[in-house]
């Protein structure tokens, strides 16, 4: 290394460690926060019906529109690594925080590291942690959205192209953080108009912003078509029954984005707000946001009738932006993954705490009241945070043993299919019907049934052969449709018990038949 290499060496070294102690606060809690939340998905292979036929792929890209997906092989070869891709989709969520700890411009060193704390336990990352195998790249896409909305903050306009190319690349690897950037870019005008800026500049950069975010969505979209016509394929089933986009929907679908936002706080939904005290401290934090507005309403020093309305109307506006993807795609498509957005809730929580913790109101009932909220938003913070913590070990927890039942269901099966007589390579497997669950799966584990990819395994999931394959070393070829529905049909299989017990696995012809229900 000669001597210019080793001083550049150092610049960046220097320039490293500057950073790291500028981020010191949502580094740590990122990380802390980060492995008490994700830790045991790290070091044990957990396990869903997409994670088992994924091992060594990263899913649909191309066809699924994320064509940015197949983009990470070089950087993310297609192992499902629990340990390595934990850790790296750990560090991109905590590099993300610092950025959005900057953008906000959060000063208070709690608020910074709570906020960081409630982004990493999330439990839209417990799902994606439960799909491994995409999620370094999803925690990429994550970051190019912050990212993007950092760069489009600057207010400049040398910064709108590279934010855009940020924005684009994101959603050519996960389409759903587009809701990212909308509410993140909402979030912005709101804590502009609470540091009194001029109405008209708000409502100007609010317009760039809605311009930036249609651009980004159609240049994606424009890209994905012209890929898929010079690659000669189709978005996949999947993709197109999922888009629902049209400009007569868009009344419609609004209506459904609201109604879908104020449903977390009624019942487990998309698992959100998975327990009835995570949805309590969710109320207690909307109450003291509520009511640190309203005093610093009645505080400001201008009182510009202008400027009011527009901040009514980008709060109200915030879970429209949250829930943006409920415009482009079916509801039922909608899941935990897509709505990671909801963390805006989190950041204008701590953005109006930041901005009332110097204020001073004259009335003693007011200040009063501004120092219980300002101290109720990180308490309610800390305890979200904390009960999600919970609930992602739990659903790791949930995880593992669902695989170890899994396991075990096809142990004992590859043991009884060998000591079959007539078993050969021509034998092929048949599970059929639905698997009856432990009890215990619902009654310790129900709140986890709506974060999604943390209940889907069990002995009658889709990915059968490669389970076998990829768990037991055990190659056997599965029947086909046909071949199920003509046993099924036959008076042998319905003579036979469902299993466990005796008689419920036999062979029925070439086909070693197991009937887990009838």
């Amino acid at each position: 290394m000669d001597r210019f290499d080793t001083l550049l060496f150092d610049t960046w070294a220097k320039w490293f460690g500057k950073k790291i102690h500028e981020n010191r606060v949502p580094l740590i809690s990122s990380l802390v926060v980060g492995f008490l939340s994700h830790m045991f998905a790290f070091t044990n292979k957990l396990v869903n019906h997409d994670e088992v036929y994924n091992l060594f792929a990263k899913g649909a890209t191309l066809t699924s529109g994320r064509w940015g997906l197949g983009m990470m092989d070089s950087i993310f070869p297609n192992y499902s690594m629990p340990w390595i891709y934990g850790v790296i989709t750990i560090i991109l969520m905590a590099v993300s925080v610092c950025f959005i700890v900057h953008t906000f411009q959060i000063h208070n060193k709690v608020l910074q590291a709570l906020l960081a704390g409630t982004v990493l336990a999330f439990p839209s990352l417990i799902g994606t942690m439960a799909f491994m195998f995409t999620a370094p790249p999803y925690g990429l896409s994550f970051l190019l959205a912050v990212f993007a909305v950092w760069l489009l903050q600057k207010n400049t306009i040398k910064w709108f192209l590279p934010a855009l190319a940020c924005m684009i690349f994101s959603l050519s690897i996960y389409q759903a953080y587009i809701a990212i950037a909308a509410s993140f870019l909402v979030l912005i005008l709101i804590q502009q108009l609470l540091h009194e800026e001029k109405f008209i500049s708000i409502l100007r950069r609010g317009l760039c912003f809605l311009v930036f975010l249609i651009l980004s969505l159609g240049l994606y979209y424009a890209a994905a078509q012209l890929i898929n016509l010079l690659k000669g394929i189709q978005f996949n089933g999947y993709a197109n029954d999922n888009i629902s986009f049209s400009l007569a929907s868009i009344p419609s679908n609004i209506i459904v984005a609201y109604r879908a936002f104020f449903r977390n706080f009624s019942d487990h939904f998309v698992g959100i707000m998975p327990t009835l005290n995570a949805r309590r401290l969710h109320f207690c934090l909307l109450a003291a946001v509520a009511v640190l507005f309203l005093i610093w309403g009645l505080t400001r020093k201008t009182k510009q009738i202008g400027s009011l309305l527009l901040l009514a109307a980008l709060v109200a506006i915030l879970p429209l932006a949250v829930n943006c993807m409920y415009l482009f795609t079916t509801e039922g498509a909608v899941h935990t993954l897509v709505l990671y957005s909801f963390i805006a809730v989190y950041i204008l929580a701590a953005i109006v705490a930041d901005v009332c913790i110097p204020l001073f109101a004259t009335f003693r009932v007011l200040d009063y009241s501004r120092r219980i909220a300002v101290h109720l938003v990180p308490l309610a913070l800390a305890f979200i945070l904390v009960t999600n913590v919970y609930v992602a070990n739990e659903a790791y927890l949930n995880l593992y043993l669902r695989y170890e039942n899994t396991y075990a269901f096809y142990t004992s099966l590859i043991a009884d299919i060998k000591m079959m007589p007539t078993f050969d390579k021509d034998t092929k497997l048949a599970v059929i019907g639905t698997y009856r669950e432990p009890d215990y799966y619902w009654n310790k584990f129900d709140f986890l049934y709506f974060i999604n990819g943390t209940t889907y395994i069990n002995p009658d999931f889709y990915p059968k052969d490669r389970f076998l394959e990829y768990y037991l070393g055990f190659d056997i070829a599965l029947a086909s449709a046909e071949e199920m529905e003509a046993i099924q049909s036959s008076q042998e299989f319905a003579e036979m018990p469902c299993y466990p017990y005796s008689g419920s696995m036999k062979m029925i012809g070439d086909t070693f038949v197991v009937k887990l229900s009838d």
